[in-house]
């Protein structure tokens, strides 16, 4: 009997989808059966499990069934043979705090930062003039003094008998001079005599006159008011002429000499405020100003003298102390900048973290002017952008970040009374 053609084709479509599905069943089978040898395997060397297996063998034919049917942990294994793995997913991290701060104009000046020390407007080391013991001392290291004002006192013993001697010789020879005037004008004494006697009177009230200065010379005053900054002799030392009993300074104003490039000192004017730190105290810094300014250019280093003197009170610093003068040269007005500490450096180029949504961008910037709390931005960053300024430690391109309120930020410098922003 002839078959149709469209009835052969359907027979052939279900004989072919027959032998697909047996040949799945086939590779379940063999899979299962290889499962089930590996448990087999490993139960083997249990005496137990044999003799158990042999005794239900035979007289229970679930227990066959069940042997036969693959247990959830074969079915896991045979999942797991034929790819059936369930991928488990990578845990997120968390947010990164920080803090952040928006890119804005502002006046950013340039600055020339010459190192200097301070120097006091006067200062002097005080001689003894005379030989003699120290007697008494009236000031300490430290004290402020007025000009004028008593010092020291030498042994004024000595000088002081020969004032006296000086002072009785000058009277018997003025008495002397007074008989040969006498005599001279009657005719009875020569113009030699009378002369010489007139000379010997003149050198001796000139003795009297030394000796008047040496004992005042016993006695040391302040040359100037200000403060004494070292006591060099104790009491009862001998001094000679030329030892130093103390040093003084003036110290109002205290003044910093910084030495200027020729084509900086152009943009100096005098008067012009200059912001003076201590190395020792970088936290505080002082007011000073352009007080003088050299006419020449020293010739080795090509630079000009510039002093800058102190104004009002200096605090802690003092004359010896090395510090930094920052003088202005030039302002650009109204640049971009962001803060100094967001600024970061790798591989001899700047960049900044910037916050977009919840994640931040590893921003590489160009820079111009810097103050001490501001940096220009010449190229990298728009008016508006916000960058982290606290926190960069722990970022990278593309960390996802949450941002501390004001109050968080003093928080994590230590006041614990400040909260986070939720």
């Amino acid at each position: 009997m002839a078959v149709e053609p469209a009835t052969r084709t359907r027979r052939l479509r279900a004989l072919a989808r027959g032998a697909g599905g047996l040949l799945v069943l086939v590779t379940l089978a063999l899979a299962v059966k290889q499962l089930s040898g590996r448990d087999a395997g490993a139960s083997v060397g249990d005496p137990s499990v044999a003799a158990d297996s042999a005794a239900v063998a035979p007289h229970d034919s679930a227990a066959v069934d069940s042997a036969a049917a693959p247990s959830p942990q074969q079915r896991s294994k045979l999942f797991g043979f034929l790819g059936g793995k369930k991928k488990q997913g990578k845990p997120k991290a968390d947010p990164v705090p920080v803090e952040l701060a928006r890119v804005e104009r502002r006046d950013v000046p340039s600055f020339f930062v010459g190192t200097a020390t301070i120097e006091a407007e006067q200062r002097a080391d005080i001689l003894s003039k005379i030989a003699g013991t120290v007697q008494r001392l009236h000031v300490e290291e430290g004290a402020d003094v007025r000009e004028g004002q008593v010092l020291l006192e030498i042994d004024a013993a000595e000088p002081a008998a020969r004032l006296q001697e000086s002072r009785v010789r000058l009277e018997s020879l003025e008495r002397e001079l007074e008989r040969v005037a006498a005599l001279h004008d009657k005719g009875l004494a020569s113009d030699r005599e009378f002369e010489d006697q007139k000379l010997q009177v003149e050198q001796t009230r000139a003795q009297l006159e030394v000796g008047k200065i040496a004992v005042e010379w016993a006695t040391v005053r302040a040359p100037f008011a200000g403060r004494i900054t070292a006591r060099n002799v104790d009491i009862g030392q001998t001094v000679t002429v030329g030892t130093v009993l103390l040093s003084i300074a003036d110290l109002d104003p205290l003044l910093a000499r910084v030495y200027m490039p020729e084509k900086q000192v152009e943009r100096v004017a005098l008067g012009q405020d200059v912001r003076i730190v201590s190395d020792s105290r970088a936290d505080e810094s002082h007011a000073g100003r352009v007080d003088l300014i050299a006419p020449v250019v020293d010739p080795r280093s090509g630079t000009v003298k510039v002093t800058v003197a102190l104004a009002g009170d200096p605090g802690r610093l003092r004359p010896g102390a090395f510090v930094r003068a920052m003088i202005k040269t030039d302002v650009h007005s109204g640049a971009l900048v962001v803060p100094k500490q967001a600024l970061q450096s790798e591989g001899g180029e700047t960049y900044v973290y910037r916050a977009v949504a919840d994640s931040v961008l590893k921003v590489r910037i160009e820079t111009g002017y810097t103050d001490p709390q501001w940096a220009e931005v010449v190229s990298g960053l728009d008016v508006g952008d916000r960058v982290v300024t606290v926190g960069q430690g722990g970022l990278r391109h593309g960390t996802h970040v949450r941002e501390l309120a004001p109050a968080l930020a003093g928080a994590a410098r230590g006041d614990s009374t400040r909260v986070v922003r939720r």
